[in-house]
């Protein structure tokens, strides 16, 4: 099983009922395996804001949302992070493609990768980066039950290496 299909059974197993995105090339991949599952509904949207906000109200009509965007797009998100999500503890769960981090060969990422890391932990938003040599599946499941448990936010960061 990909690395993909790993984090989709992670995202049903912890029952997530709900994936909001921006697709980027890496999340584009993540969607279109999410659109296989028979639990998961896949909503696109134009701005990663919408995709959070979305997720919130899944969770606040009883099911599990899951937002699905690149680095780029959460640093849009400080304002409905704080606003909304943190605000108001609402449970939001993060898979983030790591773009410009050291396993990303395409070099104008760079600049975003150099500060996500700092971002999130100026932000305070409780994060980790996939470990594709462990249970990706339970990595994500982890996250979602993280985000449940404290009422907030959870950000996993993934690389594309860790779809294949």
């Amino acid at each position: 099983m990909d690395g993909a299909r790993r984090m989709v059974a992670g995202l049903e197993a912890a029952g997530v009922t709900l994936a909001a995105s921006v697709p980027d090339t890496w999340i584009g991949k993540l969607m279109r395996t999410v659109r296989e599952s028979a639990t998961i509904r896949a909503v696109d949207v134009a701005r990663e804001e919408e995709a959070v906000a979305i997720a919130c109200g899944a969770s606040l009509a009883g099911g599990r949302g899951a937002v699905l965007i690149q680095n780029a797009g959460l640093l849009n998100c400080g304002g409905i992070l704080a606003g909304l999500v943190e605000l108001y503890r609402i449970p939001c769960f993060f898979i983030v493609s790591y773009r410009g981090d050291w396993r990303d060969p395409v070099y104008y990422h760079a600049p975003k990768g150099r500060v996500t890391e700092a971002t999130l932990s100026a932000w305070r938003l409780p994060h980790a980066i996939a470990d594709r040599a462990a249970d990706l599946a339970a990595q994500v499941a982890r996250g979602v039950e993280f985000a449940v448990e404290s009422r907030g936010p959870f950000v996993l960061l993934i690389s594309g290496e860790d779809l294949q």
